[in-house]
């Protein structure tokens, strides 16, 4: 049974394990064809969530920093643009240049209008709605690359692109580097680099941050430190995204209830 079979079938976290194992996977390998249409179809379930997800948020009456802006669907020659990108400055991930066929770009962030931060809820007399709150939860956001936004980085000998601020800056607090893909990257997907993570600069790979901030309704959550210190994420504990969760399509393997 290939790639996308299996992932149809529910065994899409292995399949993407699998699929990371395979390390350079360029146009000619064996398994190029299989790889790119499990990341299509991973992108096509990300696309009808982030839809979703959207459209809830509006309801709910979170205020998004951009309304208008908030989900950017794909140019018709999305797919031609993205050759040409290539072309001028590497390839891209598998996972991400899919993203920006079937997805195009997100920005979920909330409005600084809204956003009541932590020292203010301390200090308020009386509860604060969580819909206030949410965007300090790392609220899921992917631009599109942008040339000027590039920075060699002499360690990995690579360029990092911007993709998003990191959970800081998006919840309107200094501190993080933000986060960033390095290409050019042959890979199926790739960790991305500037989540908080002292020990080396990488985070979730790609995939996995989708298929986790899906699961807390657009919002991948908050550091946490574990009993060994290491540094990792949680979903946010409240109400009001478990809500947005609930219905959106897996992107990884199904979960019991």
């Amino acid at each position: 049974m290939g790639f996308l079979d299996r992932y149809l079938s529910g065994d899409r976290e292995r399949v993407w394990a699998e699929l990371r194992a395979l390390g350079l996977i360029e146009r000619g390998h064996a398994q190029y064809d299989d790889a790119r249409a499990v990341a299509a179809e991973t992108m096509r379930r990300v696309r009808g969530n982030v839809e979703m997800v959207r459209t809830r948020l509006i309801d709910a009456g979170y205020e998004l920093v951009a309304q208008g802006r908030a989900h950017v669907p794909p140019a018709a020659d999305a797919s031609a643009q993205l050759d040409a990108f290539e072309r001028k400055h590497g390839s891209l991930p598998l996972s991400l240049r899919a993203f920006y066929e079937f997805v195009g770009t997100v920005n979920f962030m909330q409005s600084a209008n809204q956003l009541v931060q932590w020292h203010k809820r301390e200090d308020a007399p009386e509860p604060v709605a969580e819909v206030s709150y949410a965007g300090e939860y790392d609220p899921l956001v992917v631009q599109s690359l942008h040339h000027e936004d590039a920075e060699w980085d002499d360690r990995r000998r690579k360029h990092a692109w911007y993709l998003a601020p990191d959970e800081c800056h998006k919840a309107n607090y200094s501190g993080g580097m933000n986060y960033h893909v390095l290409l050019p990257d042959n890979g199926a997907d790739f960790r991305i680099y500037g989540i908080c993570n002292e020990e080396d600069r990488f985070g979730d790979w790609f995939v996995d941050y989708l298929r986790e901030t899906f699961r807390g309704g657009g919002f991948r959550g908050g550091i946490a430190i574990d009993e060994d210190e290491v540094v990792g994420r949680e979903l946010p504990d409240l109400a009001f995204t478990r809500q947005l969760a609930v219905g959106l399509e897996e992107i990884g393997d199904e979960r019991n209830a």
